[in-house]
């Protein structure tokens, strides 16, 4: 790197000489290699900087800086930086949300074909229902063959003492258990 004073600058059209003891000729400076200064340049201050051979011949300064001017502060776009959190979180929940719901349609179909086998009824209490029962005298439920003889006798024939508790469901001990 090399260290030279700005011999002229020319403000309004962002450019002038830098003069080196190190660099044979005066050195061209443009304001963009010194963008990142927090002031514009004036003539007297010292530069250090690179230097690059232009096509023409001449040689142009370059990664240029100004000795005791600092450095611009590069806003931190904060904005980005909490929309790119939010949007992180948003995510988050969402992928999240998506599991859950993922889990428990998965679980409930499953719960769901393991009720229906669960509830198939048996073939035997099939034929049993589809039997024709008739009133043939029997009032108690150690008279009775299954649940749905007791609840047609409830149902249909007289004089029954089946329902003890007179809830609506006869034999709760012995055949209409609830299991």
């Amino acid at each position: 790197m090399y260290q030279g004073q700005l011999k002229s600058w020319n403000d309004r059209r962002g450019f002038g000489f830098i003069s080196s003891n190190e660099v044979k000729s005066d050195v061209f400076i443009h304001i963009s290699s010194l963008k990142h200064m927090q002031r514009s340049p004036k003539n007297g201050d010292v530069i250090y900087f690179d230097v690059t051979k232009q096509d023409d011949g001449k040689f142009r300064a370059t990664n240029c800086r100004i000795q005791g001017v600092a450095f611009k502060n590069k806003p931190t776009n904060r904005r980005h930086k909490n929309n790119s959190r939010f949007l992180s979180k948003l995510i988050l929940i969402a992928v999240v949300l998506a599991a859950v719901f993922i889990y428990q349609k998965f679980t409930l179909s499953t719960e769901q074909v393991e009720n229906k086998s669960l509830t198939a009824e048996p073939v035997d209490t099939w034929f049993e229902k589809s039997q024709n029962f008739s009133c043939q005298g029997k009032q108690h439920c150690s008279e009775m063959t299954s649940c749905e003889e007791a609840e047609y006798y409830l149902s249909n024939c007289p004089n029954t003492k089946i329902d003890g508790d007179h809830d609506g469901t006869p034999c709760e001990r012995q055949w209409c258990t609830g299991w």
